[in-house]
C-alpha cells in the first residue's frame, strides 16, 4: 500500500528517519521516503507516536494492558517499556527538550489535566489543576512551558510560575494537535472548519495562516524538521511543507501487510429436526420467599418451578414446571411479593408494556400502570404496598400496588438495571453507568436524592439488567454478578458498603435472587438453575423439566409467482412455481397451470414478486425487546426481514427469543445470536460485559458453548491480545468473531468488521478506517484483498426519507412502531427535509453519498459489503430498506445491493447452503412484494407477505393484534396449565 488512513508521523532531529503509525503498527521510513518497515510488538496498539530528542525511543500511548498508558519503544530493538499504570487513561505523550520527562494528559484527578512522568524514575507530577479539560500537550523548546488544548483555545502554562497565557485564540472551527516550533516563536496546529481539517501556523494568538493544500490533515501533532519545515500526514500522503510559503513536497512510501486469514470448519445447524431439546433461555428467575418455587420466563411465557423438581421430562408428572401464562403476549420481569401471595410482571397484553399484579391463590389480575410508553422491571416494596418500576426512557418510578399516579424518584439513566428495595423500604438500589463502569446507585425514595457506590474498587457489575444488585430481604447484603461470577457484598441499611465483596461461585453465573430468609441465592449457570447458600457452602442444581421441539410444518405448498428473483441472477424470472414441502423448497420450475395433487395448498402470487427473505446482519434484537414486546418480531417480518443476527445482546434474553421463535411460541424472524459484547474494564452499553483477563475469558467461552452462541463480538476497549484469543477460541467452536477494528484483527483471524467507521476506543471522532468519512488505499486494500466483509450500518441513510415521506404513514409504522419510535421517525423525516432539528444519529444526503462512495471502493477492490442496520438504534426494519436505497441511489447496482441483504449475509452466517436464495433444497424463507426491486429498489418495501420456515404470514395478520386498542383477556389464565396435547410444541 502507498497511502495511509489517519496515520501519524514523527521524525528524528533533522528528519533523517520518520516513524509512522500505519494501521496500528509502528514503521520506520527514511526521511526521503521508500519502503516503510514495521518494528515493535504487533499487538502493542500504539497511538500518538513522538520521537525522543536523541532519536532513540518513540513515546506512545498504548492500550496493551487494557487502559491507555504511556510507553516507550526502542527504535533499535523494538522493545517496549511501560512508564505509567493504574486505572486511568494517560494520553498524548510529548517529550521534554532534554528527553528526561514526558508530558501527557490524564484523567487521574478528574476531567483531564496535563501531567509529566520522569522517564528514568517514573515520578509523576500534575501540571494543570484548572478543573477544565486540558489535552494534547507540547513542550516549549526551552523546556520552561507546556502548551495544550483547552476547549477551542491553545494555552501554555509556565512551569515555574503557573502563569497561563493564550497562544491561539478561539475562533470558528476546532483546534487540535499543537506543536511548538524549534525557535519557540510559532505554534503549528490543526483547525477543523467547514468539512476540512487544515494545517495552520500561528505566531500570535490572533494571527494564523494555512500551510499547504491538504484538506484532510490527520489529527496528530505535526513534527518540525527545522525552523521552517513541517512534517505531517493527510489525504493519504506523508508531506513536508514550509511554514513561510506553504511549499509542499511529498515523502513517498510503500508498506506491506501480511494477513493470516482464518480457515476453519463452521458450526453446523439442524434446521429440519423436531427433536426435543431442553430450554436454556431462562430469563429473570426469581426465588419465592419460602425458597420452594422459582418463577421465570421461557418460551414466551411465565413458568413456576418447584425447587424440589428432579429429573427431566416433557412437563408431565409431579413437581415439574408449569405455565403461569399461556398466550402469545410478551411477559417479562416477574417478581414475587415479600409474602409470596402476589406476583408482579410486565406485559403488552393491553397494547403497550404495563405492570400487572396477579394473586397466586386464585389467578386474579389487575393492571397497575397504563402510561403512554412502556413500564417494565417491577419491584415490590417490603410491605407490599408499593411497586417500583422503570420506563423506556430509563426513569425510575414508584406507584401504589393498587394503581394510581406514579411518582418519579430517579431521572433518566442509560439502560439502568432492575431496582431492588432496602429492608426498611426507604431506598432503591440499581445498577447504572457511572464513570464508564456499572456501579450501584442508591436512591432515597422520599427525598428523591441518590448517590453511587462501587461494587468493588474499579470494578463493574457484569451487566446492567438482571445481574443485580439484588438486596437481601434482611437488608444486610447485595448479591450481584461481577467478573462473570456471583458475589455478595455486606451493606448498611442505606446500601452503603459495610465491607468487601466476597466471591461465591467460580463458574459462569447470572441473574441472582434471594430466598425470604436471606440465606439462599438462586442464579443461572450456563442455562441451568442453581441455588447456593449465602456463605457459599451448599450448592445444588434445579432441573426445570422444560423442553421444546422446533415447529416444523408438514404441508405441501405450491407458490405461483408472477415474478421471482432467486438471489443470484441479475434479472427476474417470470411465471414460476415454487414447490415447498415442509420447511424447504422442493422445486423451482416454470408455472404449470392446472390442478395440483390433492391436499396441496396453492398460494396465488401471480401479481407479486417472490424473493429470498432479507437478512439484517447487525441487529441488537434484545436492546429494546422489553419495550417493544410482541411488536418487534411482527415488525421485522412485515418488512420482509426473515433473519437477524445479533451483534451484542443480553444473552439469556437472546436465547429465549431464539427458542421461542423456533418453538412457534413467538412470531418473529430466525435469530442468530451472541451474548453481551466482550469489553474491557471500561464500558457504556448495558449489553457489554467487562472482561478482565484470560481466566474470565475461560468463563465466557464456557457460557458461549453452553448457550450455543453463533458469534463472538468484541467491543471498543477490548485489548487486541485478548481479541486474538477470542478469534482462535471462537473458531474452535465453529463461530466467527467481529469487531469495530480492521487491523490488526484482520491479521490474526478476526472474521469481519461492523460499521465503516463506528465508535472505537479513541471515541466517535477517530477511526483508522476513515478520515472525515473517507478511506484511503490502505483500508481499501485490506478490505478488498483480505476477505474481510464490512457491514453497512449507514445511519445517514435516513436522509432518504425525504424521497419517500409516505414511509412514516405506512400502516406497519402506525401499528407496530411504538409511540416514541414513531416520534423519532417523524423527527428523522423533518431532519431529512430540512424542516426540523437533526439528532446525533440523523443522516444527511452528503454523508450518505460519501458512505456509499467508500462502499463502492471496497466492492471495486474485490471486497464484500453486508447489509446491516444497528437497529433498533437506527429505525427498526425501515433502516434496512433505507440502507439498500442509499446504495442504489448513489451508484451500486440494485442486484448487488439486494445480494448484500440475502445471499452474502447467508454466506457470512455460514448457512449459504440453507438460506439467502430461492433454490431447490433451501429453507422456505421468502418475501412477497408488489413491484420489481431490480428496477426500483423502493418497491422492496411493498411487502405483502412473508414465509418463514415454510409458514406463511400475511402482513395484515401481522398487524392485526396492534391495529386497534388491544384488550386484555376477559378471564385470567389458570395458574396450573392444562395437560398439553400431542400437537403442542412447548411443554
Amino acid at each position: 500500500m502507498t497511502e495511509g488512513t489517519n496515520m501519524a508521523v514523527t521524525a528524528t532531529p533533522g528528519g533523517g528517519t520518520i516513524v509512522m503509525d500505519l494501521q496500528g503498527r509502528l514503521h520506520t521510513l527514511a526521511g526521503s521516503g521508500g519502503n516503510a518497515r514495521p518494528f515493535g510488538d504487533p499487538l502493542l496498539d500504539p497511538f500518538w507516536p513522538r520521537l525522543s530528542p536523541d532519536g532513540r525511543d518513540v513515546a506512545v500511548q498504548s492500550f496493551a494492558d487494557g487502559m491507555f498508558h504511556i510507553w516507550t519503544v526502542s527504535l533499535r530493538t523494538g522493545a517496549a517499556r511501560q512508564l505509567t499504570q493504574g486505572e486511568y487513561d494517560d494520553l498524548q505523550p510529548a517529550w521534554s527538550p532534554d528527553g528526561s520527562k514526558i508530558a501527557f494528559s490524564s484523567t487521574r484527578e478528574g476531567s483531564g489535566d496535563i501531567w509529566t512522568v520522569d522517564v528514568r524514575t517514573g515520578r509523576l507530577d500534575r501540571i494543570t489543576t484548572a478543573g477544565a479539560q486540558e489535552t494534547q500537550p507540547t513542550w516549549s523548546p526551552d523546556g520552561k512551558s507546556i502548551a495544550y488544548v483547552r476547549s477551542n483555545v491553545i494555552e501554555s502554562i509556565d512551569l515555574a510560575t503557573g502563569a497561563v497565557k493564550t497562544l491561539v485564540a478561539a475562533r470558528p472551527g476546532t483546534v487540535a494537535a499543537p506543536s511548538w516550533s524549534p525557535d519557540g516563536g510559532k505554534i503549528a496546529f490543526l483547525r477543523s472548519e467547514t468539512g476540512a481539517r487544515r494545517l495552520k501556523v500561528a505566531s500570535t494568538p490572533d494571527r494564523e495562516q494555512a500551510v499547504g493544500d491538504l484538506t484532510d490533515v490527520y489529527p496528530f501533532p505535526p513534527a518540525w524538521l527545522s525552523a521552517e519545515e513541517i512534517l505531517y500526514a493527510g489525504n493519504g500522503k506523508v508531506v513536508v511543507s514550509k511554514a513561510a510559503d506553504g511549499q509542499t513536497r511529498q515523502v513517498p512510501f510503500s508498506a506491506t501487510f501480511v494477513l493470516n486469514r482464518p480457515v476453519y470448519e463452521r458450526k453446523e445447524y439442524d434446521f429440519d429436526s423436531s427433536r426435543r431439546r431442553p430450554v436454556r433461555g431462562i430469563v429473570g428467575p426469581a426465588l419465592s420467599p419460602d425458597g420452594r418455587t422459582v418463577l421465570y420466563k421461557a418460551l414466551n411465557d411465565l413458568w413456576v418451578q418447584p425447587v424440589s423438581s428432579h429429573g427431566h421430562g416433557h412437563g408431565h408428572g409431579h413437581g415439574q414446571a408449569r405455565k403461569l401464562t399461556d398466550d402469545h403476549f410478551y411477559e417479562i420481569d416477574a417478581v414475587w411479593s415479600r409474602d409470596g401471595k402476589k406476583i408482579a410482571y410486565a406485559s403488552d397484553k393491553a397494547g403497550t408494556m404495563d405492570i400487572w399484579v396477579r394473586e397466586v391463590a386464585n389467578g386474579k389480575e389487575r393492571r397497575v400502570t397504563s402510561l403512554a410508553g412502556a413500564e417494565i422491571a417491577p419491584a415490590w416494596s417490603p410491605d407490599g404496598r408499593r411497586l417500583a418500576f422503570q420506563n423506556q426512557g430509563g426513569k425510575t418510578f414508584v406507584v401504589s400496588a393498587d394503581g394510581g399516579d406514579p411518582a418519579e424518584v430517579l431521572g433518566t439513566r442509560s439502560a439502568p438495571g432492575r431496582p431492588s428495595w432496602s429492608a426498611d423500604g426507604r431506598t432503591l438500589a440499581l445498577s447504572v453507568s457511572s464513570a464508564s463502569r456499572n456501579q450501584i446507585e442508591l436512591v432515597n425514595v422520599e427525598a428523591k436524592t441518590s448517590k453511587v457506590v462501587e461494587p468493588a474498587p474499579w470494578r463493574s457489575i457484569s451487566v446492567r439488567g438482571d445481574d443485580g444488585p439484588a438486596w437481601s430481604p434482611d437488608g444486610r447484603w447485595f448479591a450481584f454478578i461481577m467478573e462473570t461470577t456471583l458475589w455478595v457484598l455486606p451493606v448498611n441499611p442505606d446500601g452503603t458498603p459495610a465491607g468487601k465483596a466476597r466471591q461465591l461461585t467460580h463458574k459462569p453465573s447470572d441473574a441472582p435472587s434471594w430466598s425470604g430468609d436471606s440465606k439462599t441465592l438462586l442464579y443461572l449457570e450456563n442455562g441451568e438453575l442453581r441455588t447456593i447458600s449465602r456463605d457459599g457452602g451448599r450448592s445444588r442444581s434445579i432441573e426445570t423439566g422444560v423442553d421444546y421441539s422446533p415447529a416444523q410444518p408438514k404441508g405441501r405448498v405450491v407458490i405461483h409467482a408472477g415474478k421471482m428473483w432467486d438471489g443470484k441472477s441479475e434479472s427476474l424470472r417470470e411465471n414460476v412455481d415454487i414447490t415447498v414441502v415442509g420447511n424447504r423448497i422442493q422445486d423451482v420450475r416454470p408455472h404449470r397451470p392446472g390442478p395440483h395433487p390433492r391436499g396441496w395448498k396453492v398460494i396465488d402470487a401471480s401479481d407479486r414478486t417472490v424473493l429470498p427473505g432479507l437478512i439484517d446482519i447487525h441487529y441488537h434484537q434484545q436492546l429494546q425487546s422489553k419495550f417493544y414486546g410482541d411488536r418487534q418480531g411482527r415488525l421485522l417480518l412485515s418488512y420482509g426481514i426473515t433473519t437477524t443476527r445479533s451483534t451484542g445482546d443480553q444473552a439469556y434474553r437472546a436465547v429465549e427469543d431464539r427458542e421461542a421463535a423456533q418453538a412457534g411460541a413467538r412470531i418473529g424472524p430466525r435469530h442468530f445470536l451472541t451474548g453481551e459484547m466482550l469489553e474491557g474494564s471500561r464500558l457504556s452499553w448495558d449489553f457489554a460485559r467487562p472482561v478482565m483477563n484470560e481466566r474470565q475469558l475461560d468463563l465466557e467461552f464456557s457460557r458461549a458453548k453452553a448457550l450455543d452462541f453463533d458469534l463472538m463480538k468484541t467491543y471498543m476497549r477490548f485489548p487486541h491480545r485478548l481479541q486474538a484469543e477470542v478469534a482462535q477460541r471462537g473458531h474452535r467452536l465453529g463461530i466467527p468473531t467481529t469487531s469495530h477494528y480492521l487491523h490488526p484483527g484482520i491479521a490474526f483471524g478476526v472474521d469481519q468488521q461492523e460499521h465503516l467507521s463506528g465508535p472505537t476506543r479513541w471515541g466517535f471522532g477517530f477511526s483508522r478506517n476513515a478520515s472525515q468519512g473517507v478511506m484511503y488505499e490502505d483500508v481499501v486494500k485490506l478490505f478488498g484483498q483480505g476477505g474481510f466483509p464490512l457491514t453497512t450500518t449507514m445511519f445517514a441513510s435516513s436522509a432518504l426519507l425525504a424521497d419517500d415521506p409516505g414511509m412514516v404513514e405506512d400502516p406497519r409504522i402506525k401499528s407496530l412502531y411504538t409511540g416514541w419510535e414513531q416520534d423519532i421517525l417523524v423527527g428523522e423525516l423533518k431532519c431529512a427535509q430540512g424542516t426540523g432539528p437533526c439528532g446525533s444519529l440523523s443522516g444527511n444526503a452528503v454523508a450518505a453519498e460519501r458512505a456509499v462512495a467508500q462502499l463502492k471502493k471496497v466492492l471495486a477492490a474485490g471486497g464484500t459489503v453486508l447489509a446491516g442496520t444497528d437497529g433498533p438504534l437506527d429505525n427498526p426494519a425501515v433502516s434496512l430498506h433505507l440502507n439498500l436505497r442509499s446504495m442504489v441511489k448513489y451508484g451500486i447496482a440494485p442486484f448487488k445491493a439486494l445480494q448484500s441483504a440475502t445471499v452474502l449475509n447467508a454466506r457470512a452466517l455460514g448457512i449459504e447452503h440453507d438460506l439467502g436464495s430461492v433454490e431447490r433444497g433451501k429453507l422456505a424463507d421468502l418475501m412477497f412484494v408488489e413491484g420489481d426491486p431490480l428496477a426500483d429498489i423502493g418497491t422492496l418495501a411493498n411487502v405483502r407477505g412473508v414465509m418463514t420456515n415454510g409458514a406463511l404470514h400475511d402482513v395484515p395478520d401481522l398487524l392485526e393484534p396492534f391495529s386497534g386498542e388491544r384488550q386484555a383477556p376477559a378471564s385470567p389464565t389458570k395458574l396450573v396449565a392444562p395437560e398439553p396435547s400431542e400437537a403442542d410444541h412447548t411443554h
